[in-house]
């Protein structure tokens, strides 16, 4: 079943705004077995949406998929420009007019005027009601395509979609479609093909995609059967083994947690280049307190010192940047928290900050555990954000490891 979106907003195309909720709607719909045939963005502008809207149709959807321009501002003109199209006249809905002030007195506000246009229905269309927001999204048939309209705000496009479209869709029939998604770490794009090339030659049948990030690589498998599907991804583990972190959605943080609570192990994190982003990504687990006991950030040597108690000595004679004083840190945190694993980063983010022979993405992690500490020296590149992502994915992702040992 094809499917073609229509993002409406100036703030889109400018740059100010990222298009997520394209993305979201695209994922969404693939995996139910749907498949999205356009992506377009005009500003909110009759001429273009109209346009825009004509050569949808003649593509002959069976679905078009409309975000934006239904709120109550003068530049929200997406509701008149959608009911001239579809030919249709409007009425006041003094209900919902009446239901939209009370929310408003609720917050001791009176409601604008403007918000008015927010109760216009059409008198030959339906209704799609929002939950949590006062843009309701509306729905047409035109020629072969269903037409439907929803508020650009990502909370409330989702509510929708979830409790309105999605079923709606699902109801027309649509060939089941299985999905795997393996999510791997620590092995570039191409490297991880050329890996996995002799199942890939085989005659699996299967679709694949391929979707690298800071993080890794995910690879996503689909067949209209399940059992082609589980083939696949069984080869593909046998060759990526321990790469594979986790499927589907799964963050290397949730795998992280369950491994340390399925073991009984404690963490505690002592952090300078991250900034307390590991502890931070481990505390969006619920549950984690289960496993992650506490951390500092060290960001001065007289933090390191005063706070952690990494030696005077050490920071002079081996920089803060250093092997010395990685372990140092993972050394004193797991004592500090009396923990069973004491993770330390230290290192330059950049983009400043190197030197020949400490140069920007130079990075020290340690792991304290069972009375030993080891470190790990990395190099990473010169951009500061993706550095502190990438040190706090290293360091998850040893942690897993010596879980899994």
């Amino acid at each position: 079943m094809n499917v073609s979106l229509l993002t409406i907003g100036n703030e889109i195309l400018s740059g100010d705004t990222i298009n997520s909720n394209v993305a979201w709607i695209s994922r969404s719909l693939s995996e139910i077995g749907c498949s999205i045939q356009t992506q377009i963005t005009v500003p909110d502008v009759e001429k273009p949406i109209v346009k825009t809207l004509n050569q949808l149709l003649n593509d002959g959807p069976a679905f078009v998929i409309i975000t934006g321009g239904l709120g109550p501002t003068t530049d929200d003109i997406t509701r008149n420009v959608l009911f001239n199209f579809v030919g249709t006249g409007s009425e006041f809905d003094e209900d919902y007019w009446d239901k939209m002030k009370k929310r408003f007195e609720k917050y001791d506000m009176d409601i604008p005027e403007s918000n008015r246009s927010q109760a216009l229905i059409p008198t030959n269309g339906h209704i799609i009601p929002n939950p949590v927001g006062s843009a309701r999204g509306f729905l047409f048939r035109k020629e072969n395509t269903v037409i439907i309209s929803l508020p650009g705000v990502p909370s409330e496009m989702k509510v929708m979609m979830n409790e309105s479209i999605i079923p709606m869709i699902k109801e027309e029939g649509l060939a089941p479609i299985f999905n795997k998604t393996l999510r791997t770490v620590g092995i570039p794009e191409s490297a991880l093909i050329e890996k996995i090339e002799p199942v890939l030659n085989t005659n699996h049948g299967c679709n694949l995609g391929y979707y690298p990030s800071i993080f890794g690589v995910d690879i996503k498998i689909s067949h209209s059967d399940e059992g082609p599907v589980e083939n696949l991804s069984n080869d593909i583990y046998k060759i990526l083994g321990v790469s594979i972190y986790g499927e589907g959605k799964v963050s290397l943080e949730d795998v992280v947690i369950q491994l340390a609570k399925n073991k009984n192990k404690t963490v505690s994190t002592a952090e300078s280049c991250t900034g307390g982003l590991i502890g931070h990504r481990l505390t969006e687990v619920s549950g984690s307190s289960d496993v992650y006991k506490g951390g500092l950030v060290v960001y001065s040597n007289e933090s390191k010192m005063n706070m952690l108690g990494v030696e005077k000595d050490i920071l002079e004679a081996h920089g803060a940047v250093s092997e010395e004083t990685a372990e140092s840190m993972a050394r004193n945190v797991k004592n500090k928290f009396n923990t069973d694993y004491g993770i330390s980063v230290t290192g330059i983010a950049g983009p400043t900050g190197g030197t020949d022979e400490k140069p920007v993405g130079l990075v020290y992690i340690g792991m304290a555990k069972k009375g030993r500490v080891k470190v790990k020296e990395f190099h990473f590149g010169t951009n500061r954000k993706r550095n502190k992502l990438r040190t706090s994915h290293v360091a998850l992702n040893w942690l897993r490891l010596s879980l899994l040992h």
